[in-house]
């Protein structure tokens, strides 16, 4: 008999007081608890593997056991080699749509909930659809100390050409739950705006982003600094991947979510890193790739410092002590002198938060920080073109006789 790739939907019954197949029975050792931040995750070897993929080692095998598993996550277009597994396979789909496909079959789908049985030595290949990400548990027996056997790669010919995948709707992927945010597709913005949709892929997508006068880098430092202000989550998950692949750094985009929360407040911030959280791991970004808690700080200028903490001292002093004492000691010493970014990126974040935010009576001293840190006239001009779609006409409007001011008086 012909051996097939199953697949299944997850149900209860895959669940009961049995133990699990290939769970080692036994009353000797310890039980172990291994955390997530003990685990490796690296990027999918490129022999093996087409696109963005991150490998999560989840267990090998130990002792009287042999089997293996691990958290794979496929970025869209990305798939495995074909390859055969020696004991079989089973992949439990976590997230995202894929397709899986054995060799002289048509190819699979699977999404979220599905179960996918692969017998031994079968060829085969998995992986993402065109416009949807996939993310599988995968599980698998080692056999004469290996668990797969490596073959061709899918080339793209092989693969844009399955029927599979012609029948799905490469631009209009179902909308998905990031972090619990369940953010819009494509088909449901025409289903409800199609003049939104069009200008989102016109005028947004196909002007705006593409504009001379602000690099793709700094247009996603403001625009992820006007979501935190914001506290708008939906559109979080995808401008933060969007950042992350505009060159901001995994470790600035974390110090930016700090930054933030004493512009913006700690409930915002915190909002923010529940989104994060998630793209960081499914990146493979570890903790030790992020800023410390407690860096060596950067040189303060003392001139200026005293100019401003002279100024504060007299306006705030006489109504808050508390707030001078922390805007000093905090805000413009451990916050602004941390190395994570640079300071015009700093001012960046903190210009575009304040005009996000509708605080224009802190825009002029903070905008004349951020030409001091490099920020050019030029740039300042795109910024307001820039925002003026991510937080509104009217926020973008108020800004402005405060930054004509602030023009007109520097040199």
């Amino acid at each position: 008999m012909r051996a097939l790739l199953i697949v299944m939907t997850l149900s209860s019954s895959l669940v009961g007081s049995a133990a699990l197949p290939g769970t080692p029975q036994s009353d000797k050792g310890s039980i172990v608890v291994v955390s997530q931040t003990a685990r490796t995750t690296n990027a999918g070897a490129a022999a093996n593997f087409t696109g963005q993929v991150q490998v999560e080692q989840l267990f090998g095998a130990k002792d009287a056991s042999r089997v293996t598993g691990g958290i794979v996550t496929f970025q869209p277009g990305a798939r495995s080699a074909w390859h055969t597994h020696p004991v079989g396979q089973i992949l439990i789909v976590t997230a995202g749509s894929g397709l899986v496909q054995q060799w002289g079959s048509p190819a699979q789908t699977m999404k979220t909930g599905d179960v996918v049985w692969i017998p031994a030595g079968v060829k085969h290949w998995h992986g993402a659809s065109p416009s949807s990400p996939v993310t599988h548990i995968a599980i698998q027996e080692m056999a004469d100390g290996k668990v797969v056997d490596w073959l061709e790669p899918v080339i793209d010919s092989q693969y844009l050409s399955l029927p599979a995948i012609s029948n799905l709707p490469p631009a209009n992927p179902p909308a998905h739950e990031v972090s619990g945010v369940i953010m819009p597709s494509k088909s449901d913005v025409e289903h409800v705006s199609p003049a939104l949709e069009a200008y989102t892929e016109s005028k947004l997508h196909g002007e705006v982003w593409k504009r001379d006068g602000l690099s793709a880098r700094d247009r996603s430092v403001i625009t992820v600094a006007a979501l935190i202000a914001r506290n708008q989550t939906v559109e979080m998950p995808n401008y933060f991947k969007l950042a992350l692949d505009n060159g901001v750094k995994p470790a600035e985009l974390s110090e930016i979510i700090f930054h933030l929360a004493y512009y913006c407040g700690w409930p915002n911030a915190m909002a923010a890193v529940i989104v994060a959280k998630e793209i960081f791991h499914a990146r493979g970004i570890k903790p030790d790739q992020l800023p410390a808690a407690s860096p060596t700080l950067l040189p303060i200028e003392p001139v200026a410092e005293e100019k401003r903490a002279a100024r504060v001292a007299q306006d705030v002093g006489p109504v808050s002590q508390g707030l001078v004492d922390y805007t000093g000691s905090l805000l413009f010493h451990d916050l602004w002198l941390r190395p994570a970014l640079a300071p015009r990126d700093r001012s960046l974040v903190t210009v575009g938060a304040l005009i996000a935010a509708g605080q224009s009576a802190q825009i002029s001293f903070h905008l004349n920080k951020a030409m001091d840190n490099g920020l050019t006239r030029a740039q300042v001009s795109e910024v307001l073109t820039h925002l003026a779609f991510y937080v509104g006409w009217p926020n973008v409007m108020s800004a402005v006789p405060v930054v004509k001011t602030v023009l007109d008086a520097r040199p």
